[in-house]
């Protein structure tokens, strides 16, 4: 029998060994616009690809784990990603085979995230399920993190060919450590019950406030993650930088960003479990919010400020994560867990899939003349996008906290 926090480390190893070939193509539009001759706007249409594969399988492979093993659906989909993200590397030369097979990685991530986040509920209590859900959501933001660090040291000194190639071999471990450590872990098969979809997640209305506050977050998220690191390349390009050395300077600091999550998420979730869920979300999201109506406005000042107010921005802009998915586990029957985390990821990825066209297309209409080799000098307007689109996240949160139903979260600490 695996002893709990075996597991945990186990499937958060998992998760950041996996992680580290999903940002090595964002980390690298700067270069593939030119070299594949596309607009911000179809640049960031190959993210939403990735997206729309990742919220198809999230629905559907969520559900799933309420009819059949948990285990079983996230040991292949860990197998599904080493795969894919290696035919990424391989095959994609231009904008058509890049959304072709981002959106196949995508297919296969979404079998990690919702199945991992169930297991965790099915293994730790209420008093302990926020930290380990922060632990989880963390080590992806180390895996993202390692992701654009090394990519952009890899495309500076061997091309972004090899930079894609070698990225892959942390999916390729990812998918062999499961098999190792959840080797002992029991499967909780779920018991046979009437199914009332209608009664248990449409009319449960904690549920549907926490499914539009993540959707919310994750519209933030998404959009923040994705363009970080063009808008650090542009950022270093404004100062004189070449733009060799941007890419590799935008990457590197990047990386420092995304680490940020690693100590929120886990930060975060102590916090819920203390102090409750909606609190800490409202908190952390209001911050998030100031960062995006913020940080596209320094681009020609001081790296200093950029660096400083990004930080915080890769705190606070994850930091929710794991809280919602605790407080989700909270309202919701154990019997339509994994349902309902799949129709959260279904709205919420779903958004976030529409974010980096739609910014890239904010970019294009505030930026007519565009730049030399890519470069863009005004990114305010589509950072404050993300952060006008947030503003819903901590107003679901205040209307869940005037429901009595939000007692069932963090021991009665809303």
């Amino acid at each position: 029998m695996t002893r709990p926090y075996t597991f945990l480390t186990g499937i958060c190893s998992t998760r950041l060994l996996l992680y580290l070939g999903l940002q090595n193509y964002p980390a690298l539009i700067p270069v593939l616009q030119k070299e594949w001759e596309m607009s911000s706007a179809a640049a960031g249409s190959i993210v939403s690809a990735y997206q729309v594969g990742f919220l198809i399988s999230l629905a559907a492979l969520s559900s799933l784990t309420d009819w059949v093993s948990t285990k079983k659906v996230f040991l292949y989909s860990c197998i599904a990603c080493a795969v894919t993200t290696l035919l990424f590397a391989i095959f994609a030369r231009s904008y058509s085979s890049a959304l072709l097979l981002r959106g196949l990685m995508g297919l296969a991530v979404g079998g990690t995230y919702t199945p991992g986040l169930k297991l965790i509920s099915e293994t730790f209590s209420s008093s302990l399920r926020g930290r380990a859900m922060g632990f989880f959501i963390g080590a992806g933001s180390l895996g993202l993190a390692g992701s654009v660090a090394a990519t952009g040291w890899l495309a500076a000194h061997y091309g972004w060919q090899a930079a894609l190639f070698i990225t892959t071999l942390g999916p390729v471990l990812g998918a062999v450590v499961p098999l190792l450590v959840l080797k002992g872990l029991k499967e909780n098969r779920p018991e046979p019950v009437e199914r009332e979809f209608k009664k248990e997640l449409f009319a449960n209305r904690p549920a549907l406030l926490m499914i539009a506050g993540y959707t919310a977050h994750a519209w933030e998220l998404e959009g923040m993650r994705t363009w970080t690191p063009a808008f650090l390349v542009a950022c270093f390009m404004a100062l004189g930088s070449a733009k060799g050395h941007a890419v590799q300077a935008g990457a590197s600091l990047s990386s420092f960003i995304f680490i940020m999550g690693v100590f929120s998420t886990g930060i975060a979730g102590y916090l819920s479990d203390r102090f409750g869920r909606t609190a800490v979300i409202i908190a952390m999201m209001a911050i998030s919010i100031v960062c995006s109506f913020s940080f596209g406005w320094l681009i020609g000042g001081q790296m200093s400020w950029v660096i400083i107010l990004g930080l915080c921005y890769g705190f606070s802009v994850i930091a929710e994560s794991p809280v919602y998915s605790s407080g989700l586990a909270e309202v919701v029957s154990p019997n339509y867990l994994g349902t309902a985390l799949g129709l959260r990821s279904l709205v919420g990825f779903g958004a976030g899939a529409l974010v980096p066209p739609i910014f890239g297309a904010v970019l294009d209409l505030t930026n007519p003349t565009g730049g030399e080799m890519g470069y863009l000098p005004k990114w305010g307007w589509a950072f404050s996008m993300l952060g006008l689109v947030a503003l819903f996240g901590p107003w679901t949160m205040l209307k869940l906290r005037s429901m009595p139903e939000s007692l069932k979260m963090a021991g009665g600490k809303k």
